[in-house]
């Protein structure tokens, strides 16, 4: 049975366009319910783009994660920011302002900022090390 052009042209066309269509949305891995031996998650939100913050918004974030984990009086928020590409996610790390006690990296197209009111910035730092290996240790 022999196939006409055409038809396999039509065929290729359709699949090309809805490859195109595809919505180009980064995948913020689930944050892991414990990070380390003792830190606990205390929840999830998942914000809207609009309200990120305003050093942020010419990047055109895609997806933001926030949440925040705690060990016995310890506490450490954790946002994550799905960028458009890497790039878009480096020059992210670039503007970030950081604040004391605060700290930011991006990985692949995330950029993640870490911040706590209880944590000197040794004991940040190394949280930050278990965010990236443990939660986020695929990359993308």
């Amino acid at each position: 049975m022999r196939v006409p052009a055409g038809l396999w042209l039509c065929a290729a066309a359709l699949i090309l366009g809805a490859c195109t269509s595809l919505p180009h949305k980064p995948l913020i891995p689930v944050p892991p319910l414990q990070l380390g031996s003792d830190w606990k998650r205390m929840g999830v939100e998942t914000p809207a783009v609009t309200g990120v913050p305003a050093s942020l918004q010419p990047l055109k974030p895609l997806q933001w994660v926030r949440t925040s984990y705690r060990q016995l009086d310890r506490r450490v928020q954790v946002q994550v920011f799905g960028m458009p590409t890497e790039a878009s996610a480096f020059e992210a790390r670039q503007k970030w302002r950081s604040e004391e006690r605060s700290t930011a990296f991006h990985k692949s197209n995330l950029f993640v900022v870490c911040s706590s009111e209880t944590e000197a910035m040794a004991n940040l730092l190394e949280f930050t090390k278990l965010v990236e290996n443990e939660w986020l240790r695929g990359g993308r």
